[in-house]
């Protein structure tokens, strides 16, 4: 992200305000984010700008996620809800059947259109590290786990300019979800090669 006090996020705690600010831990590498505690607004200018291409990394370590019912767990978003890397929790009724499959997942909204999703990750267990790489290269967009290979979708249409929000950084349910940490921003896609080399040195860190 862009540095500098014009480029300062603005920082807001969890949706009953309890916290009222984002909370941290000791993560990877340093202090990460406690998901569920609030977070960051980024500002467009200066930072990503999702319209275009580029690619998001990020290191994810579930905490109290709960099987066959749980929430959602938002990773990273858009103030506008068009862009998120997030995990949506299982449900199932009272006779067992499923309502709705756990899986990390990636999505991106265009207006009045269906878009595709990608889902990963839908057995990740509390307490262990995995790192998400998110590219989009308009209409395409791809994600990756732990340094595996990129699924990829396609959107109907390019997104129009303006489509997107401000990158939002965090989840604020109000408890606990995990943590979230070494997070970087790039102005283009990265190749299975440096998604590898981002996870292999950070697992050895």
């Amino acid at each position: 992200m862009a540095e500098g006090p014009e480029y300062a996020p603005s920082v807001y705690g969890s949706h009953n305000d309890a916290p009222p600010a984002p909370q941290f831990a000791d993560g990877l590498i340093g202090r990460a984010l406690v998901l569920g505690t609030g977070g960051a607004v980024y500002p467009r200018s200066g930072n990503v700008i999702l319209e275009r291409r580029g690619a998001i990394a990020l290191w994810v370590r579930p905490e109290n996620w709960q099987r066959p019912r749980d929430g959602n767990c938002v990773f990273t978003m858009t103030s506008n809800a068009r862009f998120y890397l997030q995990r949506q929790g299982p449900d199932v009724d009272a006779d067992g059947r499923v309502l709705r499959h756990e899986g990390v997942q990636y999505l991106v909204f265009l207006p009045e259109q269906r878009t595709p999703t990608l889902t990963a990750g839908s057995t990740w267990q509390n307490g262990k590290w995995y790192l998400l790489v998110a590219n989009w290269s308009w209409p395409t967009f791809e994600l990756s786990v732990d340094g595996g290979p990129f699924q990829v979708a396609s959107l109907p249409d390019d997104p129009p300019e303006g489509n997107f929000g401000a990158l939002v950084l965090g989840d604020r349910a109000g408890s606990v979800r995990g943590l979230i940490d070494e997070v970087f921003a790039f102005r283009r896609p990265l190749s299975v090669e440096e998604s590898q080399l981002l996870y292999s040195s950070r697992r050895k860190g």
